[in-house]
């Protein structure tokens, strides 16, 4: 088994630097055939962000990292926490990254999250506005 880099995931996906994403598809598809791909939930986590910094729509970044965890011969961890933010996200406002650390909380019994981010308090009920 061998993980995958940050890096590699957003070369795939972005295709931005030819000669760098053809490795990595390659790389991500040869592994994957094999079952011996295992992608972290912080990369997953940075790709998300990175494609949102690359000005990736919503729908672009959810239908990216659905595409990983639906992907046969790939491992990842938290899956299940990474479904839950996501599923949020799709349907949100706030950045993955804040879902993520919601679903994280949840998973571990801490089903409240404290902030300052006002709007995430609106649009989620176990978060609350420090003041």
């Amino acid at each position: 088994m061998i993980g995958a880099d940050t890096n590699v995931l957003v070369r795939a996906v972005l295709e931005d630097y030819p000669e760098e994403s053809r490795l990595a598809q390659q790389f991500l598809k040869q592994t994957s055939s094999h079952k011996k791909l295992f992608v972290s939930s912080y990369a997953i986590l940075e790709m998300a962000w990175v494609l949102k910094v690359k000005k990736h729509t919503r729908q672009a970044i959810y239908e990216s990292i659905l595409d990983l965890l639906e992907s046969p011969g790939i491992v990842v961890g938290q899956r299940e926490i990474i479904i839950a933010a996501l599923e949020r996200y799709i349907k949100g406002k706030a950045d993955f990254g804040d879902y993520l650390i919601l679903a994280e909380g949840e998973h571990y019994q801490a089903p409240k999250l404290a902030t300052f981010d006002k709007a995430f308090c609106k649009e989620e009920k176990n978060v609350q506005l420090l003041q």
